[in-house]
């Protein structure tokens, strides 16, 4: 199977044997999935600088196991220039992709949002914001979406004048006497969250909360390295 001129974007690269490199592409219709890019270290081969992180590249690929074999790249008509936090925002991003992403599973609308939040991190929007929504969409579509309008349990709308408990399977659910404060979110951010307002830093802090522990499960044991880069 040949596929011509695919948008794709670069999630990471590693050498392979002499001369080549493995490389992880986020594609729309082929989802993520990783090629071999044959001689591309050699050192007459200037398109080696198109292979890095974030490029947006139109690539045609071929073979029918795990392992495609890229056979031609260029460089598309975007292009994304990240530097400092806005940098290890994308790495962080790259990252939960790598993890969490399934291969070769069709993803188009995390390719848009993907896309869509490397212009917001090359435009220096506020990053808070700009990961929150793209963790939150990635879990949705995953299939792991929690409601953040609803309580869990009872089934009534979360006010935000009620402390709430998360569930990570289940959702939002009325905190009681017993639960100490520190284990409570407020429903006032929680309603927050959903209008994706990040303006006060008690709704971002707790918009972060709420996103890792999503997450712990899904990613495991293992620590996200891009995490390391914030410190």
């Amino acid at each position: 199977m040949q596929i011509e001129l695919q948008p794709a974007y670069i999630l990471h690269t590693r050498p392979y044997r002499d001369t080549s490199m493995l490389v992880d592409f986020l594609t729309p219709q082929f989802g993520r999935f990783t090629a071999v890019v044959r001689g591309v270290r050699s050192r007459k081969t200037p398109k080696r600088n198109l292979l890095n992180p974030f490029t947006f590249l139109l690539i045609s690929f071929q073979g029918k196991t795990d392992l495609k074999l890229l056979t031609h790249f260029e460089v598309g008509a975007l292009y994304f220039n990240l530097a400092e936090k806005y940098l290890f925002s994308g790495f962080y991003l790259n990252e939960l992709l790598m993890r969490l992403l399934p291969a070769s599973d069709s993803h188009k609308d995390i390719f848009y949002l993907y896309q869509q939040s490397l212009q917001n991190l090359h435009d220096r929007q506020e990053i808070e914001s700009v990961l929150r929504n793209f963790e939150l969409c990635l879990l949705a579509d995953l299939g792991y979406a929690i409601d953040f309008q609803t309580d869990a349990k009872n089934g009534s709308a979360i006010t935000m004048d009620r402390f709430y408990c998360l569930d990570v399977q289940q959702g939002f659910f009325l905190a009681d006497a017993s639960v100490p404060m520190s284990y409570q979110i407020s429903g006032q951010h929680i309603i927050a969250i959903a209008e994706q307002n990040y303006q006060e830093l008690a709704v971002r802090q707790a918009a972060k909360r709420i996103t890792r522990l999503l997450l712990k499960p899904l990613l495991g044991v293992k620590p996200l390295a891009s995490r390391e880069l914030f410190v």
